[in-house]
């Protein structure tokens, strides 16, 4: 393990942490959502906030050094390192009469992310909206008690979009990588039409993904936001042995 906190001893002191271990804004949700709700906050948040101008409906930050402002001192180790702490997979071979079945599953665990950029937020690719931003912080929205699941969305850079809690997600995921289904002709049936062996079958790859990330538009194996993503394939054979 190592320290990468060259920016602030103050945040760091003399604690070890992870390599590559995700640093971030930690949200204040002393208010009950985490967002800057109303016009007393806001004035406030801009009396603090020295990492840009906050607007309505953004982040509500901890000041977690406690010295009345929010800067790069508050900055803070969140979550867990960007390489898995644990890495696995398991799989089963099964076999009842003619049939037979097998199948692989891959995941990892405790490991986090910062995510940014297409898929993520609003601003990685113009007019691409994921399904968390249809519900952002509206005045309408909080005036109604509405589930709001975002921010208030931005046309540029705000100070919403510092990596923070909200997206630094947890990476953690278990997928059913491989499956196969076979079907053997029984030897009977073989005997009849003069083979050896006749076994047909389909099988799938990346057919199903357990996953606690926020948005479904990202792949939760890829390490960035913007890479093609992991396709689900299907093949259907025939085995015909003379």
């Amino acid at each position: 393990e190592i320290s990468p906190c060259d920016w602030s001893s103050d945040v760091c002191s003399s604690d070890l942490y992870s390599l590559g271990q995700c640093w971030g804004y930690k949200i204040d949700y002393s208010n009950g959502n985490g967002f800057i709700n109303t016009p007393e906050e806001l004035e406030k948040a801009k009396q603090m906030y020295k990492i840009g101008t906050p607007r309505l409906g953004d982040f509500l930050y901890q000041d977690v050094n406690n010295d009345g402002v929010i800067s790069e001192k508050d900055i803070s180790p969140i979550k867990y390192s960007n390489i898995p702490r644990i890495t696995y997979g398991f799989g089963a071979t099964l076999k009842w009469r003619e049939f037979d079945f097998s199948c692989q599953f891959q995941g990892v665990a405790k490991v986090s992310k910062a995510y940014s950029g297409a898929g993520v937020n609003e601003l990685g690719l113009s007019g691409f909206y994921t399904k968390y931003h249809m519900t952002a912080w509206t005045p309408e929205r909080y005036a109604a008690g509405d589930k709001i699941t975002y921010p208030a969305l931005s046309a540029s850079s705000s100070v919403s979009h510092q990596a923070n809690d909200f997206f630094i997600m947890d990476r953690s995921f278990l997928r059913l990588k491989n499956a196969e289904l076979g079907y053997s002709l029984p030897k009977k049936a073989l005997k009849a039409i003069n083979l050896t062996k006749v076994r047909a079958y389909v099988s799938g790859t990346n057919l199903l993904t357990w996953h606690n990330m926020k948005t479904d538009c990202i792949d939760p194996e890829q390490t960035t936001s913007n890479q093609y993503p992991i396709t689900k394939m299907f093949t259907f054979g025939l085995n015909v042995t003379f």
